[in-house]
């Protein structure tokens, strides 16, 4: 009987970790250039060691970092990572050590936070590594052209948003009351450019750019472009036209604008620039210039955004 209790067990678990890491990929869902590969549902975990930490491993968290809920198996992963990890700040040190004897590297301690909310939602050993590099070691910011790009926030703000979307991809519109939400809890501290990345499937999509660009030669891009994704499924030429008179645009000028040389080449700036930071999907946001990797909600955006007033 124990044989089979410990079976049914593992079945347990191993689907339990199939859900999540689908779930996570559902999360993480976004318009790609590509065709969307298949979920695929990950290999039978194999079967964890007793418990246990490894011989002269730090097995207690640094203060302010709760895995209380954590089973055997989940803190077993936390302290062999942050253990192997070395400081964000590049002292000779694991990154648990640095987040306890370290108060002028307050970035080890919240990547120690990090890895416990990975470990949590049932990340990998290899995904949180990755993870922890592109949020935390990856300290190059990237050059991004706002100059002509529409702004919402206060100048003077300390974090810039710079978000890559296509207005015929649902995750981008899934995307944008994240970002309302953001902007209006970090009043004055937080500014967002929106920058156009029409992808080639999309018919109306480009379209829809260019119509953008023009409201935004009336001043009126931010009201316009909220009729563009709220009528994501009628983005037809007939129905643009409709949403400029219904955005108090001149209509006159807005036709001449759309149909003008430079929107389009404006809306083509936009794709050159996204390309060459390397985009492949839409939503893409960069928050001072370093590529947002997180799960697209408000939680995840708002601890990236928490860092970065704090440093």
């Amino acid at each position: 009987m124990r044989r089979a209790s410990s079976s049914v067990s593992r079945v347990k678990v191993t689907l339990s970790v199939v859900l999540v890491q689908v779930a996570l990929q559902v999360t993480m869902m976004a318009c790609s250039r590509r065709a969307p590969e298949a979920i695929e549902a990950p290999a039978a975990a194999a079967e964890s060691p007793p418990a246990g930490a490894a011989a002269g491993q730090d097995t207690v968290p640094p203060p302010g970092v709760d895995i209380a809920k954590f089973d055997d198996l989940q803190k077993k992963v936390f302290f062999r990572i942050v253990n192997s990890e070395p400081s964000i700040c590049g002292q000779a040190q694991s990154l648990i050590q640095s987040a306890k004897k370290d108060p002028s590297c307050r970035r080890s301690l919240n990547a120690v936070r990090y890895v416990a909310k990975m470990v949590d939602q049932g990340f990998t050993d290899s995904e949180i590594s990755e993870a922890l590099t592109k949020r935390y070691r990856s300290a190059t910011a990237k050059f991004i052209d706002v100059a002509e790009a529409p702004m919402k926030g206060s100048p003077n703000a300390k974090v810039t948003l710079v978000e890559f979307a296509d207005y015929e991809c649902p995750h981008c519109k899934r995307f944008q009351p994240v970002l309302r939400q953001i902007l209006d809890e970090f009043h004055g501290e937080v500014k967002l450019y929106f920058k156009h990345y029409p992808l080639p499937q999309h018919t109306n999509a480009r379209l829809a750019a260019e119509a953008a660009v023009a409201a935004q030669k009336q001043g009126k891009f931010w009201q316009f472009e909220d009729k563009l994704w709220v009528n994501q499924d009628s983005l037809s030429p007939a129905e643009i036209e409709k949403y400029a008179k219904e955005s108090g645009l001149d209509v006159t000028k807005f036709r001449q604008d759309l149909d003008s040389k430079a929107v389009k080449e404006r809306v083509q700036k936009d794709r050159v620039d996204g390309s060459t930071l390397g985009l492949s999907s839409t939503p893409t946001l960069y928050i001072n210039g370093r590529e947002f990797t997180d799960n697209r909600d408000t939680e995840s955006l708002r601890e990236w955004i928490k860092e970065e007033l704090a440093r």
